[in-house]
């Protein structure tokens, strides 16, 4: 088994990245995220409610950080998907890794 982590920029692209991974059977768990210095510097005030205040300074998610679980046939199918829908993150920026899981225990 592994973990395939991945981290794309907010955009209508990135969430069609997701779509296609959905199509071909992927299930994981999204989040929608902002970078260190968004969120010290950009917003310095805590929020954590999003309200229309927020939506009026265009404050929203800057990236999404997905996380799968996958045996590694999976795991190289997801990320051949990624490669080839991002164009290698030339198109969508972001990054991807995968790394053994040692103890895994669940039913996924």
């Amino acid at each position: 088994m592994k973990e395939l982590y991945l981290v794309l920029k907010t955009g209508s692209q990135a969430h069609h990245v997701l779509e296609v991974l959905r199509q071909n059977g992927f299930n994981g768990t999204v989040i929608s995220t902002d970078s260190l210095r968004t969120a010290t510097e950009d917003y310095p005030e805590e929020h954590h409610f999003y309200n229309l205040r927020h939506y009026e300074k265009g404050a929203g998610s800057e990236s999404i950080v997905c996380l799968f679980i996958l045996s590694d046939e999976r795991c190289e199918q997801a990320k051949a998907i990624v490669r080839e829908q991002t164009s290698s993150f030339q198109q969508v920026r972001g990054a991807m890794y995968s790394r053994e899981i040692d103890d895994y225990e669940g039913s996924i």
